[in-house]
């Protein structure tokens, strides 16, 4: 069978299930803890749900993600259906030794899904943060301060509570919240969409 080399989306896929796998390690109480513990043979399981949510997200169905890892739809569906917080009073009481089951998995990784989400969220705030600095754009700076902890997409109301009083260019931001669209799926996009209004705005 012909091995294919993977495709820059599948390259970036595989970055995340890393960056999703350390944060499941750190949720189980890390790697000391895992290896007194002895469960390692937990890490096959966890990339396969790690796998099936970022699947989901680029909007496979249950039988191609199956397909796609060498499992069955049943498997895909119990990780898929697993209650993240039931799962975390769970494996705070998991003892030496106990394997860990398709359901508990799709838990854990929802967990470290959420958690790797914010952590590239705040990366990415912060980069966009330090280039608004050198460009002099302050009030993109005091936005991406302002919305530091928000799990994206975001919503009008999950910003409005944030952004309060705030004014650009004496334009209150609950004009230009009312002005664009949503869901805002990224620090970026947000910064993007602010800044077009502005423009559009100023441009009058």
């Amino acid at each position: 069978m012909e091995i294919k080399p993977p495709t820059d989306i599948e390259k970036e896929r595989d970055e995340r299930v890393l960056l999703m796998l350390i944060e499941a390690i750190k949720i189980l109480g890390g790697p000391r803890k895992l290896i007194h513990l002895r469960n390692l043979t937990w890490i096959p399981s966890l990339l396969r749900a790690c796998y099936m949510l970022l699947l989901k997200d680029a909007g496979y169905t249950n039988e191609e993600i199956a397909e796609k890892l060498g499992t069955t739809k049943a498997t895909i569906q119990k990780m898929a259906s697993a209650d993240p917080e039931a799962v975390l009073k769970k494996i705070e009481g998991i003892e030496t030794g106990e394997e860990v089951d398709e359901h508990v998995a799709g838990g854990i990784a929802k967990l470290a899904y959420k958690a790797m989400r914010r952590r590239l969220t705040e990366d990415e705030a912060r980069l966009i943060s330090e280039t608004a600095k050198v460009l002099g754009a302050d009030w993109a700076v005091k936005l991406m301060t302002s919305i530091k902890g928000l799990d994206f997409p975001v919503e009008k109301a999950d910003l409005l509570p944030r952004l309060a009083g705030f004014k650009i260019y004496d334009i209150p931001i609950e004009e230009i919240l009312d002005n664009i669209e949503y869901p805002i799926a990224s620090p970026a996009k947000l910064v993007k969409e602010v800044a077009e209004y502005i423009h559009k705005k100023r441009g009058k």
